[in-house]
């Protein structure tokens, strides 16, 4: 790359790191928002390791490296966009867990733009080359298929919020109160208010409307421990079993208490969630 080019390149970094400054500096007080996120699994790994070696595969097809042209080449950019921010965001996971599949998602249109390209090349050669890539894009569809339609069905979804709310109104039949186990998972209640009637959320302070935040704000751990005391039977809506455990006051308080004083009556799994009736011992 040409002196001026790279001068050019270097003064657009640093003007967007400097632009961006202040907007790292205020997300890191509110680095709770992302606690909640484990470590990346196997399967984090393998996907990645996949769809690298896919995305080199199209770029050395399409002669990644091979030009002494000053504009970025198709290969270099989306080799790039594939590649580096998954790999960043798996590198920092290695100290502090951040790695979200979503987060990235953008940088499957560097996939695209190379699986793109080698397959035009592919498609605009001639005799079996050319048969050979139509076979295989072929067969890459029929593949893709079942993934597509199951992404369609009820089944895909992270969270089924109906059921959810099905599940709460079932077990808060008899009252008492419930509790979000973490508070954020308030908002599988916000589409459907009716499945928590004649339920006192036990660690609300304020609602999400009245506090202008998403999840609501809780009272602090003390009182909390005082309202679960005092209630006799308790609707915890909760994460699936295995997944990460919030470490705020309100959390642990939350936790402690349901253990020690508390029996399990009855749990109802639905799809990402459970919700299960606490009750105080021979009360279920």
């Amino acid at each position: 790359m040409p002196r001026g080019a790279r001068h050019g390149w270097a003064r657009a970094a640093v003007t967007v790191l400097v632009a961006m400054a202040p907007l790292g500096a205020l997300s890191l007080r509110q680095s709770d928002q992302v606690s909640w996120i484990g470590g990346p699994g196997t399967g984090a790994y393998a996907g990645f390791a996949g769809l690298a070696v896919l995305g080199a595969a199209c770029a050395r097809v399409l002669g990644f490296g091979t030009s002494t042209a000053p504009r970025p080449r198709l290969p270099a950019l989306g080799l790039g966009l594939l590649v580096l921010p998954a790999l960043l965001l798996l590198l920092v996971s290695l100290v502090k867990p951040l790695y979200v599949d979503r987060y990235v998602l953008y940088g499957q249109t560097g996939t695209a733009l190379l699986v793109g390209a080698a397959l035009d090349r592919f498609v605009r050669a001639a005799g079996r080359t050319r048969t050979a890539a139509l076979c295989g894009a072929g067969a890459v569809l029929l593949a893709l298929l079942p993934v597509t339609l199951q992404l369609c069905a009820p089944e895909s979804r992270t969270v089924d919020v109906t059921a959810v709310a099905r599940a709460v109104a079932q077990a808060g039949a008899r009252g008492g109160g419930v509790v979000y186990m973490p508070a954020r998972r308030r908002v599988w209640s916000l589409p459907d208010p009716g499945s928590v009637r004649g339920l006192r959320d036990l660690a609300l302070e304020r609602g999400p409307v009245a506090s202008h935040t998403l999840y609501g704000t809780a009272v602090p751990a003390p009182v909390i421990r005082a309202r679960l005391l005092a209630t006799p039977r308790v609707v915890a809506v909760r994460d699936p079993a295995g997944q990460p455990l919030d470490r705020t006051p309100q959390e642990i308080v939350k936790r402690r208490v349901l253990a020690e004083y508390f029996e399990q009556c009855d749990t109802r799994r639905v799809q990402g969630a459970r919700v299960t009736v606490y009750a105080h011992p021979g009360e279920c």
